[in-house]
């Protein structure tokens, strides 16, 4: 396992053992176990509601047999899309997370959740998936490994699926955003973990767009949608790509 890799997994691990809820959904009055599970995954199907609309106006994906979770925590969107798809597999790095996805998620008997430390999907044969879904999870791993991953979304991706993600794309204007552009995460950790009051704190990467349609147009797909989102906190502009 990479140094980069082995950082992100005890971050998670960590915020998955202190608060996963609010780690995964940071609003400020949910903070220190405020969240109610039923109205968090509530969220979740909310979110997979309205990326069936996106879905239906592109008319993708053509088949609902496998769907991929990438970052899927404790499972909020899997739940989700488990009622949608024949097989839903949610991919993290964090074994609390999981612990609890397996947990809480039990009783859904077509998903599975797998830790994957990797690079790679190893674990997921090429062209087989038909859906492959990832938010506010990209822009919290290095911008390398950011595109490996883009790379691995699109090869697992079956012909006539769609695959959606979300990434920092920049900074925003402004002093926040000066801060996190000029400032390394390095120096930014300790102010995060003062204002959030934890023992760790999740960092924040960047990726810029073109780098992105490099990769989906080397891996011969096409950006059929970009959306503007409020994902990556302030002092980020972050965009939803989806691609076919």
């Amino acid at each position: 396992m990479s140094r980069d890799l082995q950082r992100l997994r005890e971050t998670w691990r960590a915020l998955g053992e202190d608060d996963p809820l609010w780690a995964i959904l940071s609003q400020p009055d949910k903070r220190g176990g405020h969240w109610n599970q039923e109205e968090f995954f509530a969220a979740g199907e909310s979110e997979i509601a309205g990326l069936e609309l996106h879905c239906a106006q592109l008319g993708l994906p053509h088949e609902r047999r496998r769907a991929l979770d990438f970052g899927c925590g404790i499972g909020r969107l899997t739940r989700a899309l488990a009622t949608r798809y024949a097989e839903v597999i949610g991919v993290d790095i964090s074994p609390s997370m999981l612990a609890q996805a397996r947990q809480l998620n039990a009783g859904v008997a077509n998903v599975r959740f797998v830790e994957n430390a990797q690079t790679r999907l190893d674990f997921i044969a090429a062209a087989s998936i038909d859906l492959v879904y990832s938010v506010i999870t990209l822009h919290h791993i290095p911008a390398a490994l950011q595109c490996s991953y883009v790379r691995e979304f699109l090869r697992v991706l079956a012909p006539g699926g769609l695959a959606v993600f979300q990434f920092a794309s920049g900074y925003a204007r402004g002093w926040r955003g000066l801060g996190y552009r000029l400032l390394p995460n390095r120096l930014l950790a300790p102010l995060r973990r003062h204002v959030h009051a934890s023992r760790v704190a999740a960092e924040l990467h960047v990726v810029a767009e073109s780098a992105i349609a490099a990769i989906v147009a080397a891996a011969g797909r096409r950006i059929l949608q970009g959306v503007d989102v409020d994902c990556a906190g302030a002092g980020f502009r972050s965009r939803l790509l989806f691609v076919g």
